[in-house]
């Protein structure tokens, strides 16, 4: 008798004559008969080498989404297909609206890999070259011909975000560019890399000059609707927007609270969109795999930034060059008032994972959702931490500054009962003590500390594991 989803043929024994053989089979018959239990077997073999991840991917969103708190949509895409789409959370905190996969969320600096996409297609089209000097089509921006689009697009470019203004007041792409203008350059252009909102609030009134059109709207016809991105889009601040969700931030106390208003307008083409997880995917499989005679967009946007002595910079062009548990990966984030957001794409692996949430204080942290998702995903899932309590005497033992190398220093306080990591300057985040010594980010289960212990069991340091990799960096205690 046949196991259940198994052929007859391929649970037969080796000589075991088959009950419904006919003793005068015909040997074309008994040859096609043998390939289909031999492609059935692969198959199911196939099957089991990829095992359905619901279980453990709803684990990982019960631990790190409160049900009551602000929420998160997420999608996982392997094998060719979704393999996860789900949802946590509330919408809408006030009136206790649950959050579902298909809701809208403004997704920030994920904009950017948008921006990029759509210069490149221009640059396909001929109607521009990477190598353009920015006074090419800002004539009258300071110093733009020293300045190149793939300049740009790198964030190597030393276009400064030190302008100011009032971000309840909406500004168009002309009144930007005219603050960003009236500021110095943050450094020789090609010298150094840093992450610059303004340039490509510039590449968004590239687009403008090149196509004729606003930069969303020239957006929209060359990217989102090749690639049926039907929930994607740029709304100014008084549209209503089926499906879209509440953003939420904390106050000084850390209690939930709205965001201060900022007018959408102000990001422009380096952080106003919005969009969702199918959307996202959509974009993630037409970068990835155009389907023509074209080669890969996220191919050519997956070169690391060139810097003038020779270095490179982990960024592409609108992309962050990374890995997930040792496995290649493009991504990048997203935050914006009320909003955070973060995809990741394993090439090789063919894996993709979209996480958004409705909330900028980092817990739920999409991020770390996503790149765990994505570990999951390829069968390399991070290691799972058993929480346990600490008593008031062994907390303040690991209490005290410990030194990074180059210079910097985590410090670890204990403020109610409760532990914080700061690493110089920035801010305490809070810390789960777990089993076997180690401590982890609330809300993450990434990247995680494991104490190390000296003589009778006294705290002399920590070994950061940086995304959960075997390999350390051991931070010493310091002596005061």
């Amino acid at each position: 008798m046949a196991t259940s989803g198994s052929s007859p043929l391929c649970s037969a024994s080796p000589g075991e004559r088959l009950h419904d053989e006919a003793p005068t089979m015909r040997p074309r018959l008994r040859i096609f008969l043998l390939l289909t239990c031999l492609w059935s077997c692969l198959a199911a073999n196939a099957a089991a080498s990829t095992p359905d991840i619901g279980t453990s991917a709803d684990r990982i969103l019960d631990r790190l989404v409160d049900p009551m708190g602000p929420g998160v949509s997420v999608i996982v895409f392997r094998d060719d297909k979704v393999v996860y789409r789900s949802a946590r959370g509330l919408a809408s905190v006030e009136l206790g609206v649950h959050s579902r996969p298909g809701n809208v969320y403004r997704i920030g600096s994920l904009t950017k890999t948008m921006t990029a996409a759509t210069i490149l297609t221009l640059a396909r089209q001929g109607r521009l070259s990477l190598d353009d000097s920015l006074s090419m089509f800002l004539p009258d921006f300071p110093n733009g011909k020293d300045v190149t689009i793939a300049e740009l697009l790198h964030h190597t470019a030393g276009i400064s975000d030190a302008w100011d203004s009032d971000p309840a007041t909406p500004l168009d792409t002309k009144a930007s560019v005219k603050l960003i203008a009236g500021q110095p350059f943050d450094f020789k252009p090609g010298s150094q890399w840093r992450y610059s909102n303004s340039g490509y609030i510039l590449l968004g009134a590239v687009i403008e000059k090149v196509s004729g059109k606003s930069w969303d709207q020239a957006e929209h016809d060359l990217l989102f609707t090749p690639l049926h991105m039907t929930d994607t889009g740029y709304h100014p601040d008084h549209v209503v927007i089926p499906g879209f969700v509440e953003g939420y931030s904390t106050d000084d106390a850390g209690r939930l609270a709205r965001p201060g208003f900022a007018s959408i307008a102000g990001p422009a083409a380096a952080g106003a969109l919005c969009s969702t997880v199918d959307d996202l995917l959509r974009l993630i499989r037409g970068l990835a795999d155009p389907g023509t005679s074209q080669p890969s967009l996220f191919q050519a946007m997956a070169v690391p930034a060139p810097l003038a002595d020779g270095r490179t910079a982990p960024y592409g062009y609108g992309v962050m060059l990374g890995d997930v548990r040792g496995e290649p990966s493009i991504e990048h984030n997203g935050g914006i008032e009320g909003f955070t957001a973060h995809y990741v794409y394993l090439p090789r692996r063919r894996i993709a994972v979209v996480t958004l949430a409705n909330t900028d204080a980092g817990i739920p942290n999409p991020r770390s959702i996503t790149r765990q998702l994505a570990a999951l995903a390829m069968g390399k899932p991070y290691r799972r931490f058993q929480d346990v309590e600490l008593t008031p005497t062994r907390l303040q033992a690991l209490a005290g500054a410990y030194r990074i190398q180059g210079g910097s220093k985590h410090v670890l306080s204990v403020d109610h009962g409760k532990l914080f990591v700061r690493r110089d300057q920035g801010p305490a985040r809070p810390l789960m003590t777990a089993a076997s010594d180690d401590l982890y980010y609330v809300g993450d289960g990434t990247d995680y500390y494991h104490v190390v212990k000296g003589h009778e069991g006294r705290v002399i340091g920590l070994d950061f594991h940086a995304d959960g990799a075997e390999a350390v960096r051991r931070e010493m205690r310091i002596e005061e």
